[in-house]
């Protein structure tokens, strides 16, 4: 389970790194610059979305796979459908296969979630939309599928 962290509950390395994740990311909001620099696999396909709220659609860049976690480049991008058919970066996932590692990585102190499915460790960073469910949360009830196609 990922701890429930809003910005008020972060120690101060955690919102130093937040920032830094978000300026790593920020070229990203255009989706063409995201495939561009190899996030272009939808994995898993489609929207992502719970009674706890969305993940939206994840973007993967398979050639950052590994089992390796590196803060400035996240395996995975979350971008959110809008009502005009464009995608809304809201967060990052960090992916490590569950081969390379019996036991949860952890990152910025917070341990990932075993995703017995996609067989993958991962954890979120919210870092472009607050979570009222915690910056690390699984499901984001701020971000929403409805506009999926």
């Amino acid at each position: 389970m990922h701890a429930r962290m809003d910005n008020g509950e972060l120690t101060p390395q955690q919102l130093q790194a937040v920032a830094q994740v978000r300026n790593a990311t920020a070229r990203f909001h255009d989706i063409a610059v995201a495939k561009a620099a190899g996030y272009t696999t939808q994995y898993p396909a489609g929207c992502s979305q719970s009674a706890a709220g969305a993940q939206a659609y994840h973007y993967l860049n398979d050639s950052l796979v590994n089992d390796k976690v590196e803060l400035l480049h996240p395996e995975l991008l979350m971008y959110e459908p809008q009502p005009n058919g464009s995608l809304q970066l809201v967060g990052v996932d960090y992916v490590v296969p569950l081969a390379a590692s019996a036991e949860p990585p952890t990152l910025l102190g917070v341990p990932f979630m075993r995703n017995e499915p996609l067989g993958v460790w991962a954890l979120h960073i919210w870092a472009w939309r607050p979570n009222p469910s915690g910056m690390f949360a699984a499901w984001n009830p701020k971000v929403s599928c409805a506009y999926a196609k």
